[in-house]
């Protein structure tokens, strides 16, 4: 079932995942929404927005996961050593890495960031939440909404502005982990470099330059939404959540801030690599001339006394063969030593 419901004190809790057309259907009569923006949510043709209708409000946020790379399955013993590998790097508990988005995939050594659109109707008397994918901080809120009465007085006992406020502010909290993942990809990039690994530096440079460039995306428009929220523009969202909507609103500019630190990172360390190649390939390049130098003059003699002629010099006598193979080392090493004395190679 993609449509689990909670309920305390007249709140309703309704928390869908990845709904289907028949559920969509049942949404848009059981609550009256909007038909278009259900369409465009089924045609996932949404931007951040904040919207305001007569019997609620609807907010729509992009946030991200990581995509499994389909060419690649890790056993069940190797994704426990990642795990533990990346929770140690990261400074955090199994517990708090298991509530990630982004762990609920084995972890790949290359993955791909994809959104997932979070869609909350806020009424007075429900909150609806429709996301993509399994996002964690949303199915762990609504997890412990079902398992005692405390808990959904802590989430719920104020109303839905609040219980929607605490979903965002644990889903804006879940992206720090996935930065400091990228952060982790950086440093583990760099080093392949220094070990002179710069092609299979290359690939993952470009993933995670994709990555950052991809969060950025995400992270940016919903910035100008929260700000309005911070300025009271949103009166059905507003009253006591001015603080609580700024506090989100700093969480994302140091997400951001972050962001452009990594991006410059990435693009920094991208541009080292592509000169460690570019050296790399001068070099081969600047072989294979001296090479293609030295071979010249003794295909040209070679050319010559493989003419079909008469006259030619040592051409004749049983040690014509010997003389010619002489003067082909001569020339050759008399072109060695005059690239060497001028250090051409």
């Amino acid at each position: 079932m993609n449509i689990q419901t909670v309920s305390f004190n007249g709140l309703s809790f309704v928390n869908v995942t990845n709904p289907h057309e028949l559920e969509i259907k049942d949404l848009k009569r059981n609550f009256g929404f909007n038909p278009l923006d259900l369409e465009d949510y089924t045609h996932r043709t949404q931007i951040p927005k904040i919207e305001t209708f007569k019997d609620y409000s609807l907010v729509v946020l992009d946030f991200p996961f990581f995509k499994q790379n389909g060419n690649h399955v890790n056993s069940n013993g190797q994704e426990k050593a990642d795990r533990t590998t990346l929770s140690r790097l990261l400074n955090i508990s199994h517990a708090t890495l298991s509530s990630i988005p982004i762990f609920q995939f084995s972890l790949p050594e290359k993955r791909r960031i994809i959104t997932s659109h979070v869609n909350l109707f806020i009424g007075k008397e429900y909150l609806v939440v429709l996301h993509e994918g399994v996002l964690s901080p949303i199915n762990e809120i609504f997890s412990l909404c079902q398992k005692t009465l405390g808990n959904r007085n802590k989430f719920m006992g104020q109303g839905a502005v609040f219980l929607a406020y605490k979903i965002i502010d644990a889903l804006v909290d879940s992206c720090f982990p996935v930065i400091n993942e990228l952060i982790v990809m950086i440093e583990k990039i760099d080093q392949e470099i220094e070990n002179k690994k710069s092609q299979t530096a290359l690939e993952e440079i470009s993933v995670t330059r994709r990555n950052i460039v991809f969060l950025q995306t995400m992270i940016k428009p919903s910035m100008p939404l929260f700000k309005q929220l911070e300025e009271g523009k949103h009166k059905t969202l507003n009253g006591d959540m001015l603080p609580y909507w700024s506090n989100i609103l700093d969480h994302l500019m140091k997400i951001g801030h972050r962001l452009e630190d990594s991006r410059e990172l990435i693009e920094g360390i991208a541009q080292s690599n592509d000169w460690l190649i570019a050296s790399k390939t001068n070099q081969i390049i600047k072989v294979l001339t001296i090479f293609s130098a030295i071979v010249l003059p003794l295909n040209l003699v070679a050319s010559i006394y493989g003419m079909n002629i008469q006259g030619l010099p040592y051409a004749q006598g049983n040690s014509s063969f010997v003389i010619l193979l002489t003067i082909m080392f001569i020339i050759g090493g008399g072109m060695l030593f005059v690239f060497r004395l001028k250090r051409w190679f």
